[in-house]
């Protein structure tokens, strides 16, 4: 690869690093400040954070895949490489969402364990439901990409679209999932399937942006998604209709899928400004406060994973993080451990050697391509 590929190559996966340390960082602040008080509905901290961060690490997650997408499409009709991405997708999500289940259950053993795994496997939002949900909109990924490698392969050369224009490749890519969307409503809701569905379009969005806007959105629609999210968010409720839906005429739909349009759009224009705000942080920040922001980004499962289990130590939000590190730190030491617990055989001091590389590489060129 010629070097000004490769160190725009590092460059973006150092953003999504941070962007990532960053997200994992509003997750676990959204826990704490649900545990800040027994009325956490109508706490404005937690209302403001719920209303996007885990739309938003899912789109996230779909900004990470649009590589293994890309890389998956240039493979053409290898079905091989599209069954062992989907397996190393099943190690690294399922296997941890199954460990951290069973580890509940004995750091707070109620009723049968039988029972209790099952339970989550049916609902998940009783565990890891996040895993669970990324793996099957890994799934449906993959289904979709190999329908574009059909079509790719059937489609008459004359006729054939430029797959060099990004343009081409996000349409190819909306088209198929939305595809495979729809077949997926004949599945029933089962194994936190409906959670999935309810995330999958984050994930495509992530996809479709950084194949399409990498650079990140035009100068002149950047202020909207700040505008639209605090506008909004001020009526955003977890549970009940938004107050804003009474304002509009009764004859144009039923309360509940008028306020599931608008609890979409408070979440996909938090995310875009999230977004757009870790790319002017990360524009901007020194090695010294890169280095660890890019280690939280590397770390994310294992933080996201552990540190329900220490939410309460203080001080708030730092403490948690630092915990978690340490339980990952000493997990990761054993490869049985850290392929049981976060899906990887990675040994710490390899992983600190892929961030000194990243941090060489992505740091002297500052581009704006991050994002």
């Amino acid at each position: 690869m010629p070097e000004d590929r490769l160190s725009q190559a590092a460059d973006r996966d150092g953003f999504l690093d941070c962007l990532k340390g960053l997200a994992i960082m509003t997750v676990v602040a959204g826990h704490t400040f649900q545990g800040a008080t027994p009325d956490f509905d109508e706490y404005w901290p937690f209302r403001v954070i719920y209303a996007f961060h885990m739309p938003m690490f899912m789109f996230v997650s779909g900004m990470t895949a649009s590589f293994l997408y890309q890389r998956q499409i240039a493979a053409g009709s290898n079905v091989s490489v599209l069954r062992d991405d989907l397996w190393k997708k099943a190690q690294r999500l399922l296997v941890p969402f199954l460990a951290w289940a069973i580890v509940s259950y004995f750091l707070h053993p109620l009723g049968d364990f039988v029972a209790h795994m099952a339970k989550v496997i049916a609902f998940p939002d009783n565990g890891l439901w996040f895993l669970l949900a990324l793996f099957q909109c890994s799934v449906a990924l993959t289904v979709a990409t190999w329908l574009i490698i059909v079509f790719r392969r059937c489609a008459p050369q004359d006729q054939a679209l430029s797959w060099g224009n990004p343009w081409t490749q996000a349409g190819a890519l909306i088209v198929a999932t939305f595809l495979v969307n729809l077949v997926s409503r004949c599945i029933p809701n089962g194994f936190g399937l409906y959670l999935a569905r309810v995330h999958f379009p984050y994930f495509v969005a992530g996809l479709v942006y950084q194949i399409a806007l990498s650079r990140g959105v035009p100068a002149i629609l950047r202020p909207l998604p700040y505008l639209v999210f605090l506008a909004l968010v001020p009526f955003w409720h977890r549970t009940n209709v938004s107050s804003v839906i009474s304002y509009l005429p009764v004859s144009w739909a039923s309360p509940r899928s008028i306020n599931s349009i608008y609890v979409m759009i408070v979440a996909a224009a938090g995310t875009l400004a999230f977004v757009d705000l870790a790319g002017s942080i990360y524009r901007r920040l020194p090695v010294f406060l890169e280095r660890p922001l890019l280690f939280l980004g590397q770390r994310s499962l294992d933080i996201y994973a552990i540190h329900f289990h220490v939410l309460g130590t203080w001080p708030p939000i730092i403490a948690p993080i630092l915990y978690s590190l340490a339980v990952s730190t000493a997990l990761r030491l054993n490869s049985w451990t850290a392929l049981i617990f976060f899906g990887q055989r990675q040994s710490r001091l390899s992983q600190g050697r892929d961030s000194d590389f990243l941090l060489r590489e992505a740091k002297p060129s500052q581009s704006t391509e991050a994002q």
